[in-house]
């Protein structure tokens, strides 16, 4: 009976993922056969291509006016913190560049597997699964994202991945490798640290009866942690003098600007840039806001599943914990992503606020949630479309 039920999970995940892929080749082959072209936004494969050199900054950086590159006592470097460059370092040191494209795509298939993963772990059914897994994926702002490699896509995708992942190893009892690969998405994501405080704290708290034990045994995640955020920390001091400083902080862009990278008079533009709202035409055509964000539940459905869902449970005994790890995150996260200059840049719908998809299937494992209704069906299928569509305007913008 056992290896029936899991044998019918993994068919119902290799036909998920083979339908994916599926749509990846058909998209790259729309695109002209991009999914092993070297991206030339890929700024990891230019990194490891100056690590290999024996270089922390950029050789020539002076010829590469389209990435964003920080100028540091007259050297650039790249400005995104390094984890993404250590995947590519291997393809860069046997093929001298990366396939950033086809790495993006890996990275959404292993989110998608991860959340799979977390609801069978909550006992969803093999069509549950499977129809979380494309909400919390592909019905977001992910699938779009994922179609091109480019240095900001990557880095989100492959934080998206770690994140879930962790959740994963949370729900499976792998709390020590769940915080290191929470440790390891900060890497990417500077901002994933709320997540792994947060980990930290619920793991803790679930072992708050003998506390010293649930401390000994979190001791190899915690020594993990601090040996990556050593080395992230002693990379930074190496480059810039600081070691929380990444390298965004001297990007042009923020060194000439008024107020820096983050100040609290940004916080409201651009919290209302996340509820505008596309218009329509006279000739019956949508027009979407393509700077810094439009509505983000609209590309990102599940947020609004997640709302109603925390307003249903808010009787539920772990309601509270709900609110404490999930959240209070997610509030966290979005007010320290308002608190930066841009949004996002010129981009289809709101691609920061994936940043906050952890926070909901942190909510999920919380309140046991598995099953799914009609109008959460409703709302993946639009979600999927409006991506979709996402896609091919974005391909079509980049065209023409």
């Amino acid at each position: 009976m056992k290896k029936n039920v899991s044998a019918s999970y993994r068919k119902a995940l290799a036909a998920l993922l083979s339908l994916v892929t599926l749509g990846y080749l058909l998209y790259h082959t729309l695109a002209g056969g991009t999914l092993l072209v070297a991206n030339p936004y890929d700024s990891y494969s230019l990194q490891a291509q100056n690590w290999l050199n024996g270089h922390m900054d950029v050789e020539n950086g002076a010829s590469y006016p389209w990435l964003e590159l920080a100028v540091f006592n007259a050297k650039y470097y790249i400005s995104f913190p390094p984890v993404p460059t250590l995947i590519s370092l291997p393809f860069v040191a046997i093929f001298g560049t990366a396939p950033a494209n086809l790495l993006i795509m890996v990275y959404s298939l292993v989110s998608c597997t991860a959340v799979f993963q977390c609801i069978r772990r909550l006992s969803g059914s093999p069509s549950a699964c499977c129809f979380w897994a494309v909400f919390f994926t592909f019905a977001t702002n992910l699938a779009e994202l994922s179609r091109t490699g480019g240095v900001w896509n990557q880095a989100q995708a492959l934080n998206l991945a770690l994140c879930f992942l962790a959740l994963w190893c949370l729900l499976a009892g792998r709390n020590n490798l769940s915080l290191i690969l929470l440790a390891l998405a900060v890497g990417c994501r500077p901002f994933s640290v709320v997540y792994l405080v947060a980990a930290g704290l619920y793991l803790l708290w679930k072992g708050c009866r003998s506390f010293r034990s649930a401390l000994f045994s979190l001791l190899p995640g915690i020594l993990g942690v601090l040996a990556i955020a050593f080395a992230m920390m002693a990379y930074n001091a190496a480059r810039f003098g600081s070691p929380l400083e990444f390298g965004h902080n001297y990007l042009p862009e923020f060194t000439e600007s008024k107020y820096g990278q983050f100040h609290p008079s940004y916080l409201l533009p651009n919290l209302l840039q996340l509820f505008r709202l596309p218009t329509i035409n006279q000739q019956l055509a949508f027009e979407f806001p393509m700077f810094n964000g439009f509505l983000f539940f609209l590309v990102n459905p599940i947020f609004a599943v997640w709302a109603v869902r925390l307003i249903r449970e808010r009787k539920s005994p772990v309601f509270r914990q709900a609110v404490c790890f999930s959240i209070v995150p997610f509030l966290l996260i979005l007010l320290a992503l308002c608190a930066h200059k841009t949004m996002g840049g010129w981009q289809f719908g709101a691609r920061y606020t994936l940043d906050m998809l952890p926070a909901v299937l942190a909510a999920f494992g919380l309140l046991r949630i598995s099953s799914f209704r009609f109008w959460e069906y409703y709302l993946c299928a639009v979600g999927v479309v409006i991506n979709i569509f996402g896609m091919v305007f974005m391909l079509l913008q980049e065209m023409s």
